[in-house]
């Protein structure tokens, strides 16, 4: 349970966007750790969890503009209702999820959330839900 920074790449919603970022990162030793894509039109938004986010902001400026956001980085047990869990948990500390996704593998899940507000103040509310959720 932490806070990871977030890149977000704004990319025309073309063929071959995906691949540049992806080769991009790839020529520059940076790995992906998620990816999230939202799609719209003309431009598409690629949100990127990487293992060196100063490298990437460096190398993914050619592409435009290149933000950041501070994200929730769980990692829980993967059973029904974990998601529901960390619903209620950052309801719980009255913070709105703007979104999330996630990976799974085996017993465990990896959820991003990006929240409104505090991202300190959501992970405090996390807490207190450590040992239901969370491994």
């Amino acid at each position: 349970m932490e806070i990871a920074v977030q890149l977000n790449v704004l990319v025309p919603n073309a063929p071959s966007s995906l691949a540049k970022v992806g080769d991009t990162l790839r020529a520059a030793n940076v790995n992906i750790l998620a990816i999230s894509c939202t799609e719209g039109n003309p431009i598409t938004i690629i949100h990127i969890v990487v293992d060196d986010p100063e490298t990437a902001k460096i190398v993914l400026k050619p592409f435009g503009k290149v933000t950041t956001t501070d994200v929730l980085s769980l990692l829980i047990k993967n059973k029904p209702g974990g998601i529901a869990s960390i619903g209620r948990a950052i309801a719980g500390a009255n913070i709105n999820i703007r979104y999330i996704y996630s990976t799974t593998t085996g017993k465990e899940a990896r959820v991003y959330v990006a929240v409104e507000g505090d991202v300190k103040k959501a992970l405090e509310g996390l807490k207190p839900w450590k040992n239901t959720f969370i491994v």
